[in-house]
């Protein structure tokens, strides 16, 4: 079963994570033919979300967005975030976490 947990911003570099991705892919032991349709699933919504967080960050504006992506022996959450301010709470727990 591949869990992960994706925290993404625009300046986040599609195909790096998509490459690390593959690797935990067969690492969770996924068929390869699962495997690509997780790793298509997770560039698309990745390109979109950034393509929009892009045109929204130059007019200034905040995005705050989570996807699941799950299926049989996959879940994949997705984070983005552009210019949203995070708490003080919020940042203290991201680096207990190790993020």
């Amino acid at each position: 079963m591949l869990r992960e947990t994706l925290n993404v911003t625009t300046a986040t570099d599609v195909n790096a994570v998509v490459s690390s991705l593959r690797t935990k892919c067969a690492g969770a032991g996924l068929s390869p033919a699962l495997a690509e349709l997780v790793l298509k699933q997770t560039h698309e919504v990745l390109s979109a979300l950034i393509e929009q967080g892009r045109r929204i960050a130059a007019v200034g504006s905040q995005m705050e967005v989570t996807r699941d992506l799950v299926g049989e022996g996959y879940s994949i959450k997705v984070i983005f975030r552009e210019g949203v301010q995070r708490g003080f709470f919020e940042r203290l727990l991201d680096r207990l976490r190790g993020k």
